[in-house]
C-alpha cells in the first residue's frame, strides 16, 4: 500500500492507486460524460480541488491525480527530480490507467500549466483543449543553480524542519491560510485529508523539489515549443485578477500574453485571489464548460 498506508486509512481514500513509473499513484474519477483532466498547482493535491469537481461532475468526466508525493501518491526517489517528459508520460499514464482514450479537456492551475502546454504539443490526438488558469508563463527563461544542487539544497531543509516537527505543529494552519476559503467553507472531509497530508514533511519536500526543478522544467518545454510550435487543441488563458492596482495590469498583460503565443482566448476573473478555482469554483466551472463547448466537447445547448 505504501503512502502511509494511504494515509493512515485506505477505506476512506476516494480513487484508487495505481502504479505508473515505477511509482503507486493516487488517481480519482468522477462523473460522467466527456473527460476532464484536471491538475493541481505547486503545493496542491486532489482535495484542494474537490469544489471545482463538485461544478463538473453533472457535465463531464472528472480525472485527478497526485504528482509524486502529493496527496496519496508515492513520492520520488531521492537521486530523482521532477522533468517535462516524465510528467507528460505520467498524464498519459493515468489516462490509461482509467480507460480514457478519447481526446480530454485539461484544465491546469498554476505551474501545472506547463506541463498542460506540453502534453498538448507532445500528444496532440490526445487532447481536445486545455485552459490555463492563471498559468505560469515564464517570458524570460532563466536558469542559474543546477537543479541537482538545487533538489539537495530541498532535502537539507526539509530534515531541518522535520526535526523541528513544523509540519505537525502548523502544516495544516499554512494551507488553510495560503488557499482562500471556497464558498461554503472547506469540507469535514478536506479538513481530515488536510491534516493527513500537510502534517509529514512528504508534501512539503515534494512541493519544494518540484518548484526546484521550476527551471529545468522551463527550458525543456521552450525547447519542446520550437519543435511543436502549434498548439492545434482549442485554448482559453484564465488570469485571476486583483481588484485594482500596477499589478493587476502587469498580470493581465502578461496573461493575454500567455494566451497570443498559444493562439487561444483570454478570459479574466476578478477580484480573484491566485487559487481561484478555490475561491470561485462555480465560475471556474462555466469557463471550463464554455471551452468544452467551443472544442466540440459539448453540444451548444448542453
Amino acid at each position: 500500500m505504501s503512502r502511509r498506508e494511504a494515509l493512515t486509512d485506505p477505506t476512506t481514500l476516494p480513487g484508487r492507486l495505481v502504479e505508473i513509473d515505477g511509482l503507486t499513484t493516487h488517481v480519482v474519477v468522477q462523473g460522467s460524460g466527456p473527460p476532464v483532466l484536471l491538475l493541481a498547482a505547486l503545493g496542491s493535491n486532489w482535495f484542494d480541488l474537490d469544489q471545482l469537481t463538485d461544478e463538473l461532475v453533472g457535465r463531464f468526466t472528472v480525472i485527478r491525480y497526485d504528482r509524486p508525493g502529493y496527496g496519496a501518491s508515492e513520492s520520488l526517489p531521492r537521486d530523482r527530480f521532477p522533468t517535462l517528459r516524465d510528467e507528460i508520460d505520467r498524464m498519459a499514464g493515468v489516462l490509461d490507467s482509467v480507460g480514457i482514450a478519447d481526446p480530454v479537456l485539461i484544465a491546469a492551475h498554476s505551474l501545472s500549466s506547463l506541463y498542460a502546454e506540453a502534453f498538448a504539443r507532445d500528444r496532440p490526438e490526445r487532447t481536445a483543449a486545455v485552459m490555463m488558469i492563471d498559468g505560469t508563463f515564464v517570458m524570460f527563461p532563466w536558469r542559474i543553480l543546477p537543479t541537482a544542487f538545487r533538489v539537495r539544497n530541498c532535502h537539507r531543509a526539509v530534515r531541518v524542519v522535520d526535526a523541528l516537527r513544523l509540519p505537525q505543529l502548523m502544516g495544516p494552519a499554512v494551507h488553510d491560510s495560503v488557499l482562500p476559503t471556497p464558498p461554503g467553507g472547506f469540507t469535514a472531509v478536506q479538513q481530515f485529508w488536510t491534516r493527513a497530508v500537510f502534517t509529514t514533511t512528504t508534501m512539503l519536500r515534494a512541493t519544494l523539489v518540484e518548484n526546484a526543478a521550476f527551471p529545468s522544467v522551463n527550458a525543456d518545454l521552450v525547447v519542446l515549443r520550437r519543435e511543436r510550435p502549434a498548439v492545434d487543441a482549442a485554448v482559453t488563458v484564465v488570469a485571476a485578477l486583483a481588484e485594482a492596482g500596477g499589478w493587476r495590469r502587469f498580470w493581465r498583460w502578461r496573461q493575454e500574453k500567455f494566451a497570443e503565443m498559444l493562439g487561444g482566448v483570454f478570459e479574466e476573473i476578478s477580484p480573484a485571489n491566485h487559487f481561484v478555482v478555490t475561491q470561485h469554483p462555480a465560475a471556474m466551472g462555466l469557463m471550463i464548460t464554455r471551452l468544452a463547448r467551443r472544442a466540440g466537447l459539448l453540444d451548444p445547448g448542453a
